[in-house]
């Protein structure tokens, strides 16, 4: 380590929450995060205005029962209550468009300092390496929250101004109060951003890998999409419970009484290890980096 960088390290905790104030204000005030969450939060709306118009003319919508579980489960309640439009919307969003931006912003998060010439200043300043991470890693799980937050208010207003609100029916068959549905429907929203920090760590950890920005966010992404399709697989089932995907969809037994934990469990601890995983392999590489850029 380097003697600026020994100094960075003695700074008071004061430094640390600056550095991670002035990384949610650079990542917020992007356009291409705005833009991100745009498309995210538009979701939703079409979703809202689809279902309304299939079912303008009293007609029903078809897809799975009060059994299925998931999103078509979800979405054949929307025409009676509209905050089954926010369990669509995530149980829609979730598989690719959620984790996509959040793959976008982690990918970016250190390649995109060293293609933008800005990550040797930032050590210099001084930050150190450690710190940076762990700021870049914050920065990027608040990402997750906001997005994942912004299609939850975004669907529950489509809903509210599209279609009715008031008790709901669990997939059961019990009902529950409306208060009540709009605690499970905040739960379910902080468990799906729960459900992204595997990718995250995946992101950050690719993104010390190179110093093109958008290498490492193409990358991300294609790793995305080759795991969703390899669960998808029904040879490598004896694969399927590691893959970080596999149980992002568990948030819809949050909608079961009783609440069924065992796959939900399983889910945060996944994403737990693949953030420690690749959270510790993105340390040992960028604290052995040469940065030159």
């Amino acid at each position: 380590m380097s003697q600026v960088e020994a100094i960075g390290s003695r700074r008071s905790p004061l430094w640390t929450f600056g550095l991670l104030r002035s990384e949610l204000t650079v990542t917020f005030g992007r356009w291409r995060t705005l833009a991100l969450l745009g498309v995210l939060a538009a979701v939703p709306v079409l979703v809202g205005i689809a279902v309304k118009i299939e079912t303008s003319d009293g007609s029903t919508l078809g897809g799975g029962g009060p059994e299925g579980g998931g999103g078509p489960a979800f979405i054949t309640q929307i025409t009676n209550n509209g905050l089954f439009l926010v369990f669509t919307a995530l149980a829609a969003t979730l598989p690719f468009f959620l984790p996509m931006a959040v793959g976008v912003v982690a990918g970016d998060a250190i390649a995109g300092e060293a293609n933008a010439g800005t990550l040797r200043y930032l050590l210099v300043a001084p930050a150190g390496r450690t710190r940076l991470l762990l700021t870049k890693y914050a920065t990027t799980m608040a990402f997750c929250l906001a997005a994942t937050l912004v299609v939850a208010v975004s669907a529950l207003t489509v809903g509210a101004l599209l279609f009715p609100l008031g008790d709901l029916t669990t997939i059961s068959g019990t009902r529950i109060s409306f208060a009540e549905g709009l605690g499970r429907a905040l739960l379910i929203a902080l468990v799906v951003a729960a459900s992204l920090i595997g990718i995250a760590a995946l992101g950050l950890f690719v993104s010390t890998l190179t110093n093109s920005g958008i290498a490492a966010m193409a990358t991300t992404v294609g790793l995305l999409i080759t795991v969703q399709i390899l669960d998808q697989i029904p040879q490598l089932h004896a694969l399927h419970p590691y893959f970080f995907s596999h149980y992002w969809l568990s948030f819809a037994d949050l909608m079961r009484e009783p609440v069924y934990w065992d796959d939900l469990v399983r889910n945060l601890g996944l994403q737990g290890l693949y953030a420690a995983v690749f959270g510790s392999a993105a340390w040992a590489r960028f604290t052995t980096k040469d940065v030159t850029a």
